[in-house]
């Protein structure tokens, strides 16, 4: 079973990544972590699989290509690899793979190889994307508008069972983690939060409201998981949403009526 890590650029896909496999080995399980990200300079955990060892973004550069471009062309060309990093997984046998994607979200999603590739190493096996909302798009209700419709565009991209956290939810105010942010699924509740701000143009305000009533109106939202990698607790409710996902069973619960997120 696959679990998909994507978000921009500074969300914090690579720190989840490791802090995840770590609090869903203390439960028992085997746990693969592969990085994606053919220009990773650094990582904050051991790869298990480490697409490096196949396609070097340097290799691109050496050709001519700018960033952006060395990164597509990296990552399109992983396809010719895919076989390679799928028989590196079957060796490890593991539970759970967990793949961290580049972090120019843009270029790895919105182009055709990013899927493409990803497709290939998982085949029809059980997968479900994270996709992290950073807390800085949570400051005001027109950009979690912007951040929400975001989420729904590498919902239709990728098209697999698809978990929103927001990531480092110990910089958010209280009050957005308890009253906010649950209610975000609440038909019309983001509306009447955009009425009510006042740090909003016109122009803004309405663009926002029509994005907002097409999200309701699709069926798209659900609930929304804050994640602080400082709070255990809180990565622990997120592998139990992976797990009621992937397995459709109620086998890891939290019975936690103390603890806030």
């Amino acid at each position: 079973m696959f679990i998909i890590l994507l978000g921009t650029a500074g969300a914090g896909k690579s720190t989840l990544a490791g802090e995840l496999k770590s609090t869903m080995e203390d439960t028992g399980a085997n746990v693969a972590i592969v990085n994606f990200d053919p220009a990773a300079e650094k990582l904050p955990y051991d790869a298990d699989v480490d697409v490096r060892d196949y396609v070097k973004i340097e290799d691109f550069f050496d050709k001519g290509l700018g960033p952006n471009g060395s990164l597509i062309s990296a990552v399109d060309s992983l396809i010719n690899y895919s076989d390679k990093i799928r028989e590196e997984i079957d060796k490890i046998n593991p539970d759970f793979t967990i793949i961290d994607t580049p972090g120019q979200l843009e270029l790895f999603a919105y182009r055709i190889g990013g899927p493409l590739v990803l497709n290939s190493i998982i085949y029809n096996e059980k997968s479900v994307v994270i996709f992290l909302m950073d807390s800085i798009f949570f400051d005001n209700p027109a950009n979690i508008v912007s951040i929400l419709t975001l989420a729904s565009s590498v919902n239709t991209r990728f098209r697999k069972p698809q978990i929103n956290v927001v990531s480092k939810s110990d910089l958010l105010d209280k009050e957005l983690i308890d009253e906010i942010i649950p209610r975000l699924h609440e038909d019309g509740y983001l509306e009447s939060l955009l009425r009510e701000s006042k740090d909003i143009d016109g122009y803004t305000l309405d663009l926002s409201l029509s994005l907002a009533k097409a999200l309701y109106a699709s069926g798209y939202f659900g609930h929304i998981l804050p994640i602080s990698i400082f709070n255990e607790l809180s990565l622990r409710l997120l592998y139990g949403k992976i797990q009621e996902v992937l397995t459709e069973s109620e086998d890891y619960k939290i019975y936690d009526n103390e603890n806030n997120l």
